[in-house]
């Protein structure tokens, strides 16, 4: 087994048996989640309640355009700035805006603020080709994201992070945006909170239900119309905000700080928006020679959403089905599983089974392929073959949380380099025999206390004698005297705690502007919803049809992965989103000779398999790694194979990458217990 994610060491002194969860959500093209809904009830002809629009103007500022004229605007970082106690603005980092034309091929249209961070390298002669991060949705901001995964890249490279125009903390096109503005219209304030109440019901509320001759997609149009007008009349010419015209600021930008090379690393949307970036760079006059690309739970230009989204989750199985064929132990063990498990399908839909008073639908068999996380494939196998003769086990415990809850591969958060790190990394699998999750957390905020003590050794030494005992005492009695005093106060964590317990109290205005910039930044985390519809209009709008999805529903092994509903809802997204369409050129394969690496989980929903198998048959001059029991989102991490073979690609994209690591994370097959026994 494996640890989960530990915390800091700072939460850890604090916090010493809490955890928090950090994962964001991305926001599909049409999830309206988590709106805000504005305090006091509104009329027709009446403007909403002045402090509840105060509130959301403050957090989410509506766009609008530039006073600025084109170029670089160095300003003081409101959000992005790395995280460390050697971190100074203006000298390890700073920040800015990027001002750019809205349109490109018509300076006079207006300007546009694109919020940036330039972390730089620590090397004191670093390279001359950045790494530039682009961001997924499409509609997240690349400047809220963390910079973790460049930790080893960083020493030789600056890492650049610019926001897509739409995003963040510039012109965003969100629905809380859009309510800011409508809210101040007497015109529209009055429709606009009955749609958004109605579209997305107050959590724990049944919700306002839409009138019987008005429909959810009815709904959906009026507030489309009313969000739509409210940008443009902010000036805003919404056919720009492209992933045509993102390419062209990403160039132009990383050509406005004077490098002459550079680097990209796109997850997701960002993948294709990196793509589009690779196919400008040479038509873009003085534009900087583009050295590499790391192409990252790839989302190929060429892909046609409507007709290929069927396959999302219904490919995930497959995959699941042909890496067991491919194992010898699993192949042997569960033969012919694809076909057994279709039966199983069908037998569930002609009668549910019961055991004990436990129940087994189809559907529930769907619902439970499709949750690949952790290790819980390596179970899969087992399952169908139980289910098959109407024993529950193995079903359970995947339901329940009882196995695959590992990680396929032992991972930290913890700064190796820094040796009080480093000492409860080593610890850590010592105190976790007994409990792993409460020992582990009781042992951190034990170190993190303990350094803030006048005698650290000793204030641990007790710690340990008087919690452990047996060999798990004298094993942690034995690491610690491999730790110095030297070692405690040289600790970068420690360092930056004493620093801040000694920093002097923040006035009531410092900690409200601080607490203001926090709401900010989580009212901006989720994707821009109106921004993700406008790409997906430009680029999808003219080559979306529902029977070109009908078509691909039918050609499925198992349609049960996909909703026919769902796929003819999504095909209708545009209909009142009046964005000009691309050219079909942008659904042209791609052709560039950049070396290229592309990283494709083998699990990932979201964009599977198929895209980056796809991909790396279009670019001639790239490298294709699968990763094992992996899903979306591959390179978010240093240490771990993916980023070790990502930061290897990076500082050399001419050599074979070493693939070895890889090895570590394959399935090990869970087999009925005589033959693993046997094994």
């Amino acid at each position: 087994a494996t640890q989960a994610p530990q915390p800091t060491l700072e939460q850890a002194a604090t916090e010493r048996n809490a955890t928090t969860d950090s994962q964001q959500t991305t926001a599909s093209a049409d999830d309206i989640s988590s709106t805000p809904t504005p305090a006091g009830e509104e009329t027709e002809g009446q403007a909403a309640d002045s402090s509840a629009v105060d509130q959301l103007m403050k957090l989410n500022p509506p766009p609008r355009l530039s006073d600025r004229q084109p170029g670089i605007t160095r300003t003081p970082c409101e959000v992005g700035a790395p995280e460390g106690p050697n971190e100074v603005e203006g000298e390890t980092y700073y920040c800015g805006v990027f001002t750019v034309p809205m349109n490109w091929d018509d300076p006079s249209a207006g300007n546009l603020d694109l919020s940036f961070v330039v972390v730089k390298a620590l090397n004191k002669t670093p390279e001359q080709d950045p790494l530039v991060f682009l961001a997924g949705g499409p509609g997240q901001s690349a400047v809220i994201s963390s910079i973790d995964a460049y930790a080893q890249v960083r020493q030789t490279h600056d890492i650049l992070r610019l926001s897509q125009r739409g995003t963040g903390f510039g012109q965003r096109l969100g629905l809380e945006e859009c309510l800011a503005l409508a809210l101040q219209s007497p015109d529209t304030a009055g429709k606009i909170a009955p749609i958004v109440e109605a579209i997305n019901p107050p959590e724990g509320e049944g919700g306002a239900t839409p009138a019987p001759d008005i429909s959810k997609g009815e709904l959906q149009a009026q507030l489309d119309a009313i969000c739509w007008q409210a940008f443009s009349d902010q000036g805003l010419d919404l056919n720009q905000f492209t992933t045509a015209a993102s390419a062209r600021d990403v160039i132009e930008f990383v050509k406005a700080l004077e490098y002459d090379s550079f680097n990209l690393h796109g997850i997701s949307y960002g993948s294709r928006l990196a793509a589009t970036v690779m196919t400008l760079v040479p038509q873009v006059k003085d534009a900087p020679q583009l050295r590499s690309a790391v192409l990252d739970s790839p989302f190929p230009p060429s892909v046609y959403q409507l007709s290929e989204l069927p396959r999302n989750d219904h490919d995930l199985v497959l995959q699941l089905f042909e890496e067991c064929q491919q194992d010898p132990d699993c192949d042997s063990t569960y033969p012919n599983l694809k076909q057994r498990f279709a039966r199983l399908l069908d037998s569930l839909a002609e009668k549910p089974l019961s055991v004990d008073g436990q129940t087994v639908t189809e559907n529930d068999l769907v619902v439970m392929l499709v949750n690949l996380s952790g290790t819980r494939a390596a179970y899969v196998p087992k399952m169908i073959a139980e289910l098959e003769q109407g024993v529950l086990d193995t079903y359970l415990g995947l339901k329940n949380g009882e196995l695959g809850m590992e990680e396929p591969e032992n991972e930290t958060s913890l700064d190796l380099n820094d040796p009080v790190q480093a000492f409860i990394a080593d610890a850590i699998p010592i105190v976790a025999k007994s409990d792993s999750q409460s020992a582990m957390f009781q042992l951190i905020g034990a170190v993190g206390l303990a350094v803030t003590e006048d005698d650290p050794i000793a204030a641990l030494t007790e710690y340990i004698e008087t919690t452990y005992d047996g060999d798990t005492r004298d094993q942690l009695l034995e690491l610690l005297s491999r730790l110095t005093p030297e070692d405690i106060a040289k600790s970068p964590q420690v360092i930056q705690m004493k620093a801040e317990a000694a920093a002097p109290e923040k006035s009531a205005e410092q900690q409200a502007a601080e607490d203001l910039a926090n709401k900010r930044l989580f009212a901006v985390l989720d994707a821009a919803h109106f921004l993700n519809k406008n790409i997906h209009c430009n680029e999808d709008t003219q080559f979306r049809r529902y029977e070109d999805a009908v078509n691909t529903y039918n050609d499925l092994a198992f349609p049960q992965f996909a909703n026919l509903d769902y796929l003819r809802e999504q095909a209708h997204i545009c209909d009142n989103w009046p964005v000009q369409p691309a050219p079909i050129e942008v659904k042209n394969p791609m052709s560039s000779t950049v070396p290229t690496l592309i990283l494709q989980g083998d699990y990932d929903r979201k964009t599977p398999v198929f895209m980056g198998r796809r991909l790396s048959r279009e670019l001639e001059n790239s490298v294709l790694v699968i990763v094992p029991q992996q899903g979306h989102e591959i390179w978010t991490k240093a240490s771990n194979c993916a980023g070790q073979i990502a930061t290897a690609f990076v500082e050399n994209p001419d050599q074979k990458p070493d693939l070895t690591c890889l090895d570590a994370r394959r399935p090990q097959w869970a087999l009925p217990e005589d033959e693993a026994a046997a094994k």
